[in-house]
């Protein structure tokens, strides 16, 4: 190679198809929107997250902290408004799975996010109930993951979703993996990212305490 350009030109992958950035680091509420546009036409949802509870299962008071431990310089009304947004999530996978519309839903969290709290603790213990509270509906999974223990690469928030078969599309709807880095989210559809991620996530679950453990863990935490 003659020139950085020709470098980078060879850093790039060729086939840079099904894949792309979802976007900046600095407007993350518009991909929590996004990605509230993705759940709803969700039939399976499994989500990883080393440090904060999962937007589909956050209550508003939860979400609130979370916004303001991440973006410290939002205004408050701005907080509030994007903290109602992410209830609505949540409102929005608990309708669908009331409805029979979710197959199924894994939720796994690193143990920090129950043990440090972002919010008083009143909010703090309101959270663990919800979890608590979701982990015993039907096809609904919450696994947490002791600290200490090895993930892939020490991978951050990823989440996967098989969505629904569309009209024309067959018995299988697409799939879709998006994962959080520091220069912003990163989504693809390609078959074979999809499988890695399935199997990167299954070494998650298998770092993570089973269902009895991870209920006896939240209620553990919420008498401390």
């Amino acid at each position: 190679m003659s020139t950085p350009q020709e470098a980078l030109r060879m850093l790039r992958a060729p086939d840079q198809r099904h894949q792309g950035r979802a976007a900046e680091p600095d407007v993350g509420e518009v991909t929590a929107e996004h990605l509230a546009a993705i759940e709803a036409f969700a039939v399976t949802v499994r989500a990883w997250n080393p440090s904060l509870v999962p937007g589909p299962v956050q209550t508003t008071r939860y979400a609130a902290g979370a916004i303001r431990t991440t973006a410290p310089a939002i205004p408050p009304s701005e907080v509030q408004r994007r903290a109602h947004q992410r209830a609505a999530r949540a409102d929005q996978f608990l309708t669908r799975w009331s409805t029979g519309a979710v197959n199924e839903a894994v939720f796994v969290i690193g143990e920090r996010a129950l043990t440090q709290p972002l919010v008083h603790a009143d909010a703090h213990r309101a959270q663990l109930r919800q979890l608590l509270a979701v982990s015993v509906l039907p096809n609904v999974h919450v696994h947490v993951v002791p600290e200490g223990r090895a993930v892939p690469g020490r991978l951050g928030q990823m989440s996967v979703y098989a969505l629904e078969p569309t009209a024309h599309g067959g018995g299988n709807g697409v799939r879709v993996g998006y994962l959080e880095t520091p220069v912003g989210g990163w989504y693809t559809t390609r078959t074979e990212d999809i499988a890695r991620l399935h199997g990167a996530f299954a070494e998650i679950i298998g770092a993570a305490l089973d269902l009895d453990g991870t209920r006896a863990f939240l209620t553990e935490v919420l008498i401390r």
